[in-house]
C-alpha cells in the first residue's frame, strides 16, 4: 500500500494516537505555509552592538533616523545614527526603564520615577534634555495703589436731620425717602463716572479681584495653572464719598463732597531665579507665562440707594475696609523716616497719608453712605469664583526677579469679559509615572500609572505681596517700626486619597508681619485641612495654625477662605488674629509625607494627551475602565461590528479583561464595554497586526479582532506522549544544526508564554513569540528557540533564536540579539539556517495495526541532498528504536519488524525557495487477524 501524507505545522493536540498524519513534534528553523514546510532563514544584520547594549527604540523622521540604545552594564541611555559614534543621552543610574516613545521630535523616557523628556535639535547638537517635568515656577503678585480725589460736587438743598452727642459733635438721622432719591441720583452719577474714568478706562484696579497664571505651551495650551490669588484693593464699599463742607440751614443742606478711591496697578515678580533658569531650560515648550483675572468683585450696589451721611467716628478700620498694596502717592516722607511698604493700611490711613502733608491727622470727616453690596453675597462671589480672563501674557525670556508692573492698556478692562477663558487645571502638578504608553493619533496614552502627589504652592505665591509693617502715628516722630520685619509662611497640606493619609509641605515664602491670609488653594478636591506655620526669625518663634479646607465648587481643588476679618488688634496688625474655625496650636511641626508615601495607584485610568503635545493631559483625556489594573493598550484598526468601522479605536487591556475604547464628541476616548474576560499576561506582549491584536494569556496566544478573540494556539496546549528530546540518537539529530539536548530546552508552551513577547514581520506575515527570560542560578536565556506562526496557512513553526529584546519600527521586524547585533527578520540575510523536522506519530490510516514500511520519499522542491531522513518507529508511543536512515530524500531497502506507529526525522539544509511538501510511503499490513 502507498499512503501520501501531506507535512502540517506543529501541533500537541489531539493525543499522539488520534493526530493527523504529518502533524509536526519538532520543527526547528521551518514554518509551515504555502503547502509546504519552508525555511527559516537568518535575519539580516543591520548594526553590530556591544553585547551589553539594548536597542530601545527607533526615533525617526523624513530627516533623521536615530537609535536609542539601552546600556544594561552602566544602565545608561545612549544614541547613535549610524552604530559607530554613540551620545550619551541620560545615566539612569538607580532608575528602572520601562519603555521608550516619541511624539514628534519629543522622545520620552519612561522610568520609575517619572517621563524623562528629550527634544531632538541637529545632528550637530543631538539631544536637549529637558527634565522629569516642567518645572513649577513661583510667581509673587502685589498692588501699587494711587489715592485719588474728584474735584468738589455740590448738592443743593438736601433734607437733612442733624443731632448731637455729648461732645457736641454733630450726626445724621438717615435721609428721607425725598432726600434717598435726590442724594442717590446725583452721588451715584459721580461715583459711576469714577469708577469707569479711573478705574475701568485706564486699566486700573479698584474692588477686589482673583488671578490665575499658568503656563503657555507651544500649541496654545495652558497648563500648571496657579493657586487663585485674592488681590485686595478694598474690602468694604469703594469709591468713598467723603464730605467737605456741610451747611444746614432750617432741616436743609448744603453738601460738598468729592469722589475718592484707592486705584491700583498689577506688578509681579519671580521669587526664585533658580527656579525660572530651570523654566528657561524649557523654553521650546513653555512660551510664556499668561495671566489671567476674575471680574471685579463688586462691594458697591449700583442699584441701592445713598442712606445717611456718616460721621467718620461710626465707622471702625473694617467698615471703612482696607488695601494690601504699595501706597506709591503717599505724601509723607518716603525715605528713610517713613519708608513705603507693601502692607495692609486702613482707608483712612490711605486718605491722610495721601493728602495731608502736614496736617497728617486730617480725616475723613463726614462721609455719604453709598449702597453696598452684603458682605455674604461678596464672600459667596469669591468662594465661587471660577472664571478668569486673559489679562497678559509674558514671554519666558522677559520675566524677572525684579518687580515690575503689567501694563494694561487703558480700554482693556472694558471688554474684559470677553477674553479668552482660561482652562480648568487637572493635576498638572502632579508627577505621573506610567509603565507603559502608546502614541496613537500623535497622542500618548498613558497606562499602568501612579501618581506622586503636587508639593504644594509656595507659600507666599498664593497671597498679595508684601514686604514690611510701618505705622505712621505722627509725621513729627519716628514710624512705629516694631513690626516692620518679615516672618516665614509655611503651609502643610492633609490629603486623603488612595486609602492614605498624605502630608505635602510646598516651599516656605518671606511676607511682611501682619499681612492678612484670606484665601489658601491645593489643586486637589480630597485636600482638607491645612497647618500654617509662621516662623519670626526675630525672634525664632513659630506659631502653629489649623485651618479647614472646603472642595470648591467649580474648580478641581480645595481652599480656605475665612472673609475679611478685623485683623487690628491695640492698632497693630497681626498675622493671624480673629481668624474663625481655628482649632488652636498643632504642634510639633506635622510631618510630610515621602516621596513613596505621597505617590497613589491609579491604574485603572487611561491619561491620553493633547494631539501632539506630550506635556499636557486635559481632564477630558482621563478616563477610568473598569476597576482593576490596566496592563497596556492597542489599536483596532477594524470595527467591532458592521457599520461601525473604527467606531472602537483602541482596546484596553486589563486584569478584568479588555475594553473597548470609543471616540467621543470631542475627540477623546470612553470606555464603552467589555468585550472579553480574556486576562493579558503582560502589557510587552501585545503585538498589533493588520486589523487585530496579539497577546499572551493564561490560555496561550489570543487574537481579538473586531469583538471577537480567539485562541490561535490552541493546537500547542497539549503534552506529547514522548518529548522529542527523549527520542533515541536525538543527540545526534540535533547536532546536525548546532543544538544539543543541553542547550534546547523545551518548555510546555503555557510556561512559555508566560515571559513571552511578539515581532510581527509585515513583509513575510508571520509573528515570532520569542522568551528572553533568564534562568536565574545561571543568568542564561531559558529558551534558544522561538515559534513562528504564519498568518497565511494559520499554522505553527520554530527557529533558532536568541533574541534578547525586538524593537517596534514597523513595517520592519526588527530585534535585537543577545550579542548586541540588531537584525531584520524581515530582510532575510544570505545564510541559511540548517533545518529538522521531527514528525508526530504516523499511523497509515491504520490505528494500532502492525505496519512494515519499506520506502519513504519525501516529497518538495529542493536541492538532491539537501534533505536527509531518518525513521523511528515504535509499538506503544513511548519507547522508540530507531530503523532506517539515509543521506538524501529517500529510505529504501529495508524490510522487518512490524510496528503500528512511525516518526520521521529530516534534517535539511533548506534555502530560499525550497519546500518539503510532504512524503509517499509504501506499507503493507501485519497481524491484522485480531485487535493489538
Amino acid at each position: 500500500m502507498i499512503k501520501e501524507i501531506k507535512y502540517n505545522g506543529l501541533t500537541t493536540t489531539p493525543p499522539d494516537n488520534l493526530c493527523p498524519d504529518g502533524d509536526a513534534a519538532f520543527l526547528l528553523n521551518i514554518v509551515p505555509e504555502d503547502g509546504a514546510l519552508k525555511p527559516v532563514l537568518p535575519p539580516k544584520t543591520v548594526m553590530e552592538l556591544q553585547a551589553n547594549m539594548r536597542i530601545v527604540y527607533i526615533h525617526k523622521s523624513s530627516v533623521y533616523k536615530n537609535y536609542i540604545i539601552h546600556d544594561t552594564e552602566s544602565n545608561k541611555l545612549v544614541w547613535t545614527s549610524n552604530g559607530k559614534e554613540f551620545a550619551d543621552l541620560y545615566d539612569l543610574d538607580t532608575k528602572e526603564l520601562h519603555k521608550v516613545i516619541c511624539v514628534g521630535n519629543t522622545l520620552i523616557a519612561l522610568t520609575s520615577i517619572g517621563m524623562l523628556y528629550f527634544l531632538w535639535k541637529s545632528e550637530t547638537s543631538g539631544y536637549h534634555f529637558l527634565g522629569n517635568n516642567i518645572p513649577e515656577l513661583s510667581l509673587s503678585f502685589g498692588l501699587q495703589g494711587k489715592m485719588e480725589q474728584t474735584e468738589i460736587f455740590t448738592i443743593n438743598s438736601v433734607p437733612l436731620s442733624p443731632w448731637y452727642n455729648d461732645n457736641n459733635l454733630m450726626f445724621f438721622h438717615e435721609f428721607s425717602a425725598e432726600g434717598k432719591k435726590k442724594v442717590t441720583s446725583q452721588v451715584l452719577a459721580k461715583v459711576n463716572k469714577f469708577i469707569a474714568d479711573e478705574s475701568t478706562n485706564k486699566g486700573r484696579f479698584l474692588y477686589p479681584f482673583l488671578l490665575r497664571y499658568a503656563y503657555r505651551l507651544y500649541d496654545g495650551s495652558l497648563t500648571r495653572h496657579s493657586a487663585p490669588i485674592l488681590m485686595v484693593c478694598t474690602t468694604s464699599c469703594a469709591p468713598i464719598v467723603a464730605c467737605d463742607h456741610i451747611f444746614t440751614e432750617e432741616k436743609m443742606g448744603h453738601v460738598y463732597f468729592s469722589v475718592t478711591g484707592m486705584l491700583h496697578q498689577l506688578d509681579y515678580a519671580v521669587i526664585n531665579e533658580s527656579e525660572l533658569n530651570l523654566l528657561k531650560n524649557w523654553s521650546d515648550i513653555v512660551k510664556s507665562v499668561d495671566i489671567f483675572i476674575s471680574k471685579p468683585i463688586y462691594t458697591y450696589d449700583q442699584n441701592g440707594e445713598c442712606d445717611k451721611i456718616y460721621r467718620e467716628q461710626e465707622y471702625e478700620n473694617e467698615d471703612l475696609g482696607y488695601s494690601v498694596c504699595k501706597h506709591i502717592n503717599q505724601t509723607v516722607d518716603t525715605a528713610a523716616k517713613f519708608p513705603v511698604r507693601y502692607q495692609m493700611k486702613s482707608m483712612n490711613e490711605l486718605f491722610y497719608n495721601s493728602f495731608s502733608k502736614f496736617n497728617f491727622n486730617r480725616s475723613l470727616g463726614y462721609i455719604i453712605g453709598i449702597p453696598n453690596r452684603d458682605i455674604s453675597a461678596i464672600k459667596e462671589e469669591i468662594r465661587n469664583c471660577s472664571n478668569f480672563y486673559f489679562l497678559k501674557s509674558i514671554k519666558v525670556e522677559q520675566l524677572t526677579t525684579t518687580r515690575t508692573i503689567i501694563n494694561i492698556k487703558e480700554d482693556y478692562l472694558q471688554s474684559l469679559v470677553t477674553r479668552e477663558v482660561m482652562t480648568d487645571d487637572y493635576d498638572s502638578h502632579d508627577n505621573l509615572i506610567p509603565k507603559n504608553a502608546l502614541v496613537y493619533n500623535s497622542r500618548v496614552n498613558l497606562t499602568n500609572v501612579r501618581k506622586r502627589l503636587f508639593e504644594g504652592f509656595n507659600a507666599v505665591s498664593m497671597l498679595p505681596f508684601t514686604d514690611g509693617n510701618v505705622k505712621i502715628i505722627n509725621i513729627y516722630k519716628p514710624p512705629t517700626t516694631e513690626f516692620d520685619k518679615k516672618i516665614v509662611l509655611s503651609v502643610y497640606i492633609y490629603i486623603r486619597q488612595g486609602g492614605k493619609e498624605i502630608v505635602v509641605h510646598g516651599k516656605a515664602g518671606v511676607l511682611g508681619y501682619g499681612s492678612p491670609i484670606f484665601f489658601i488653594y491645593y489643586p486637589n478636591v480630597n485636600a482638607y485641612k491645612a497647618v500654617l506655620e509662621c516662623y519670626d526669625y526675630n525672634d525664632d518663634s513659630r506659631i502653629f495654625y489649623e485651618i479647614p479646607l472646603e472642595r470648591h465648587a467649580f474648580l478641581n481643588g480645595s481652599f480656605y477662605f475665612g472673609g475679611f476679618r478685623k485683623i487690628i488688634k491695640d492698632g497693630v496688625p497681626l498675622c493671624f488674629a480673629e481668624w474663625g474655625k481655628i482649632s488652636g496650636r498643632v504642634s510639633p511641626t506635622p510631618t510630610v509625607s515621602n516621596d513613596n508615601e505621597r505617590t497613589i495607584d491609579i491604574s485603572n485610568k487611561i491619561y491620553t494627551s493633547e494631539i501632539n503635545n506630550p506635556l499636557y493631559y486635559p481632564l477630558l483625556g482621563i478616563n477610568t475602565v473598569g476597576t482593576g489594573k490596566i496592563l497596556g493598550i492597542s489599536t483596532a484598526a477594524k470595527a467591532l461590528s458592521e457599520g461601525q468601522f473604527g467606531q472602537f479605536p483602541l482596546y484596553a487591556f486589563t486584569t478584568e479583561g479588555v475594553w473597548a475604547l470609543e471616540v467621543s464628541k470631542t475627540g477623546t476616548y470612553t470606555a464603552r464595554q467589555p468585550i472579553t474576560r480574556d486576562v493579558c499576561l503582560d502589557a510587552k506582549s501585545l503585538t498589533q497586526i493588520d486589523s487585530a491584536v496579539l497577546f499572551a494569556t493564561n490560555r496561550g496566544i489570543m487574537m481579538i479582532q473586531g469583538s471577537q478573540s480567539t485562541c490561535i494556539s490552541n493546537i500547542l496546549n497539549g503534552d506529547n506522549s514522548v518529548s522529542v528530546l527523549n527520542l533515541p540518537k536525538i543527540d545526534k539529530i540535533l547536532e546536525f544544526a548546532g543544538q544539543n539536548k543541553g542547550s534546547l530546552q523545551i518548555l510546555p508552551f503555557i510556561e512559555f508564554v508566560q515571559d513571552c513577547r511578539m515581532i510581527y514581520d509585515y513583509k513575510h506575515q508571520r509573528i515570532i513569540v520569542y522568551n528572553n527570560s533568564k534562568d536565574t542560578s545561571t543568568n542564561k536565556s531559558r529558551c534558544n528557540y522561538a515559534y513562528v506562526w504564519s498568518m497565511k496557512s494559520k499554522q505553527w513553526g520554530m527557529m533558532q533564536s536568541n533574541i534578547a529584546n525586538s524593537v517596534n519600527a514597523y513595517p520592519d521586524a526588527l530585534a535585537v540579539t543577545d550579542n548586541g547585533c540588531l537584525v531584520n527578520f524581515s530582510d532575510e540575510s544570505d545564510d541559511t539556517y540548517k533545518n529538522i523536522v521531527i514528525s508526530r506519530p504516523i499511523k497509515l490510516d491504520a490505528f494500532d495495526i502492525h505496519k512494515s514500511v519499506d520506502t519513504i520519499i519525501q516529497r518538495g522542491v529542493f536541492h538532491k541532498g539537501h534533505v536527509k531522513s531518518v525513521l523511528f518507529a515504535s509499538n506503544d508511543l513511548y519507547n522508540w528504536i530507531p530503523v532506517w536512515s539515509s543521506a538524501d530524500h529517500y529510505l529504501r531497502g529495508f524490510r522487518g519488524t512490524p510496528y503500528k506507529y512511525l516518526r520521521i526525522a529530516l534534517l535539511a539544509e533548506l534555502t530560499k525557495g525550497e519546500g518539503i511538501t510532504g512524503c509517499s510511503v509504501q506499507f503493507a499490513p501485519r497481524l491484522n487477524n485480531q485487535p493489538r
